[in-house]
């Protein structure tokens, strides 16, 4: 079970990096990506649940591809678009949060 959840993380975490990727690259809408990040880490979590994984396993696993999908947001956030502008602090770093976070949570 622990190398099958191993398994599932890499994946997922491999997945939640192409799928920041394609959001970089193709500009997708903020709206667009995060429900993104959401499926695959609900799909990984109901995967580990169908092939006996336990509650906190499964719920870990989503909570942590949930968080790395967080950081590549807020990382991106945070990077200025042109050279002249003022470097972010930790206000924008705050709104970046909440903004994944309403979101993720379809608000």
């Amino acid at each position: 079970m622990k190398d099958m959840i191993k398994t599932v993380m890499e994946f997922g975490m491999a997945l939640v990096e192409r799928q920041h990727q394609f959001f970089l690259d193709e500009t997708v809408d903020n709206s667009e990506h995060v429900p993104v990040i959401k499926r695959i880490a609900d799909t990984a979590y109901s995967f580990l649940k169908a092939k006996g994984a336990s509650l906190d396993e499964a719920k870990r696993t989503r909570k942590d591809l949930i968080s790395h999908g967080r950081n590549l947001f807020v990382e991106r956030w945070m990077t200025p678009l042109e050279e002249d502008e003022e470097p972010l602090d930790e206000e924008d770093r705050s709104e970046a949060m909440r903004i994944f976070d309403e979101l993720l949570n379809g608000e």
